[in-house]
């Protein structure tokens, strides 16, 4: 008998076709549902066998953490165009994919520089205090 927490999938890859899989039916049948870990969780029990929301969070976060974004990636794609055609709201939407999926209004880049820099130009000197 093993020892702590066995995987469910053999691979990254074959976590991230089971969720094409899954979000490929939502499509198909008129984006009638989510496509949250919960939903897919269901999916699975339905389809390949029990899983749980752990399940899904450990393969993203411990054992296959390189295929987080393409799973993010496959989630926000669906979301964005559900909610383009109409079939999610647009406000549950945006606080979904900044949520779920790290999406932001605005891109911002961090330098770490605290530097300041005044630009004075000619003619500006007279009305400095």
């Amino acid at each position: 008998m093993t020892v702590g927490h066995p995987k469910k999938f053999k691979n990254g890859n074959e976590l991230i076709e089971l969720y094409s899989k899954f979000c490929l039916q939502i499509k198909e049948n008129g984006f009638n549902e989510i496509p949250s870990q919960t939903n897919f969780c269901e999916w699975l029990k339905k389809n390949y066998g029990n899983a749980d929301r752990k399940t899904i969070y450990n393969s993203l976060n411990k054992y296959f953490p390189t295929i987080k974004k393409q799973f993010e990636e496959i989630q926000s794609s669906l979301i964005a165009e559900g909610a383009m055609l109409g079939k999610y709201k647009e406000t549950m939407s945006i606080f979904v994919l900044k949520n779920w999926c790290k999406w932001k209004d605005k891109f911002e880049e961090e330098t770490g520089n605290d530097t300041v820099i005044n630009i004075v130009l000619p003619g500006e000197d007279e009305y400095r205090d």
